[in-house]
């Protein structure tokens, strides 16, 4: 699957710098409009925290990708992540007396083909807020965390205008929540969106 890369656009404008973004793309990169594609955010408060926010909360954060259908990646602060499949949704829609949904937010965009690369681009929004611009990036000839940030640089720079004001982390460190530091999984991106969410204050 190769690896990924998650930027947020943060001052872009809604659907006029998203079309800017498909039509450089299509036009200047040759890039294939592949269709759409989407994501699923939730938050959850464990219920003995479920009055107030406090030091001693316990959040769980539950990712699911168009690219793994059936299946959801799930971590608790300071634990692991892990791939599920999609039925403990329901599960934890049951599990009410230990947590309780904060927040859930959908997101849909538009996916492309660019020679090594597959673009997905959606707007964020939570709720009825606009919060910029979401790009995903795969590179496909590499598979090893960590190794492609200057061919991510290098593609981020030639797609957005030089105004964009960019939010992006290169370097994770996998084996903390559990994950290799050697082969990129989906898992992988399912936790850059729970860590982009978080240092984003997106939720």
């Amino acid at each position: 699957m190769g690896v990924t890369c998650l930027v947020r656009w943060k001052n872009a404008t809604g659907m006029r710098d998203f079309t800017y973004i498909a039509e450089n793309v299509t036009k200047s990169f040759h890039g294939k409009n592949t269709g759409s594609w989407s994501l699923a955010f939730k938050v959850f408060r464990d219920t003995d925290n479920r009055q107030s926010v406090s030091k001693d909360s316990k959040f769980l954060y539950q990712v699911s990708l168009t690219q793994r259908p059936g299946y959801v990646y799930c971590m608790v602060d300071g634990s692991v992540v892990v791939e599920v499949e999609k039925e403990m949704e329901m599960i934890l829609s049951r599990l009410k007396n230990l947590w309780h949904l904060r927040q859930s937010v959908t997101i849909e965009g538009t996916s492309y083909e660019i020679g090594d690369f597959t673009l997905r681009v959606a707007n964020i929004l939570i709720g009825s807020t606009y919060k910029g611009l979401l790009l995903e990036i795969d590179y496909h000839p590499c598979s090893t965390p960590n190794t492609a940030n200057e061919i991510f640089k290098e593609f981020i720079e030639s797609i957005v205008p030089p105004t964009a004001q960019l939010s992006c982390e290169y370097e994770y460190n996998y084996e903390t929540v559990g994950l290799s530091n050697n082969e990129f999984t989906i898992a992988h991106t399912g936790y850059q969106y729970m860590k982009l969410f978080k240092s984003d204050g997106l939720f």
